[in-house]
């Protein structure tokens, strides 16, 4: 009766560790890793292990937000000094917050959260904090506008469709514009729209791209520079 008691309050209890083997991807890409279960001093009830992608966006009001889950196991008894691994992978929403990329450091963050059912933060923990590369799309306009003079400062995920928003500022003082954001809308059919708004601080411009299925063969600094007059 003490046993079980203790393992009730997490004295001696079943521990769950999760492992990534790929934390640093891009949005749509898999998530990788393991789930690891051992047996405390006596066995144990969970309710669940569930893995969460989570990650603060914009709309959230910089809350965490539950983008993907993943069920590893329902209600289950840990035997005493079981050792249990459980392997799992887990898709990416396309509309994955980046989050590193120079200049981001980190933001918005975005990590795996595993979940027992079990109402004790100890018991449902972090399973690592998550690397969110730009999709090759994004690189390439992203890439353009550095070479223009343009940095990129913030980056987040807005809207009720979640669309990735980068933000950009220039490098020197000598331009009129404040400011540049890269709306980037979730790629469908092979297909990227992309809506640039320039800051120009009296008045806003904007232009509407089309990354299609032959982004790759585009001269992107050539095209910005002839549809946006720099």
């Amino acid at each position: 009766m003490l046993k079980s008691l203790f393992a009730a309050i997490g004295v001696g209890g079943a521990t769950v560790d999760t492992r990534l083997y790929n934390p640093r991807l891009r949005p749509g890409e898999a998530l990788r890793g393991e789930v690891t279960v051992n047996g405390g001093a006596t066995a144990q009830d969970l309710v669940k292990i569930e893995l969460q992608l989570l990650a603060e966006i914009d709309g959230a009001g910089r809350e965490a937000v539950t983008l993907a889950s993943l069920p590893v196991s329902g209600p289950c008894r840990i035997p005493a000094g079981c050792e249990w691994r459980l392997p799992f992978r887990l898709a990416l929403p396309p509309a994955m917050p980046v989050n590193h990329l120079p200049g981001l450091a980190g933001r918005p963050p975005s990590w795996l959260h595993t979940d027992l059912g079990l109402d004790q933060p100890r018991d449902a923990g972090a399973g690592g904090w998550l690397q969110i590369l730009p999709t090759p799309q994004m690189e390439a306009l992203l890439d353009a506008f550095s070479r223009l003079g343009w940095e990129l400062y913030a980056a987040d995920v807005e809207g009720p469709v979640r669309r990735q928003v980068f933000e950009l500022r220039p490098r020197d003082a000598g331009w009129n514009w404040r400011a540049i954001a890269l709306d980037f809308a979730v790629e469908r059919d092979g297909e990227t729209p992309v809506e640039i708004a320039i800051d120009a601080g009296d008045r806003e411009h904007r232009q509407a791209l089309l990354l299609d299925a032959d982004w790759r063969r585009v001269d992107w600094l050539a095209e910005l520079r002839a549809r946006l007059g720099l």
